[in-house]
């Protein structure tokens, strides 16, 4: 059963998912809930013509205990077929050090509007 009250804050923050969808794509496999003693981290698989990514869209905790689920979660990553990882967040995630320090960079910047 997914836990849904510690990504609260992300889901508000992303602005893109309802908690039932979350619970849906977990519990359908489209998404995967990674979760520890107050970290949850949900993931996804996403492929296009030249390459299979994981994409880290939510992302809710310490961060201690995230950095410590990082290095198995992109292990399993690698275990099906994933040659990329991304993620998405606010811009405070590209100021963390750990993640640079691990290979991170900065690949962009996503931007939207509503219409």
């Amino acid at each position: 059963m997914i836990v849904l009250s510690p990504i609260s804050r992300a889901l508000h923050y992303a602005g893109t998912h309802k908690p039932e969808d979350v619970a849906e794509g977990v519990a359908a496999g489209r998404f995967q809930e990674w979760a520890n003693d107050d970290t949850v981290v949900i993931t996804e698989i996403l492929v296009t013509p030249l390459r299979k990514t994981l994409h880290f869209f939510l992302a809710e905790g310490t961060m201690l205990e995230l950095q410590a689920m990082v290095p198995p979660i992109l292990d399993w990553g690698r275990m099906h077929g994933c040659t990329h990882a991304s993620l998405i967040g606010r811009h405070g995630w590209s100021r963390v050090g750990w993640l640079a320090d691990s290979g991170w960079t900065e690949e962009g910047v996503m931007m939207g509007r509503g219409l």
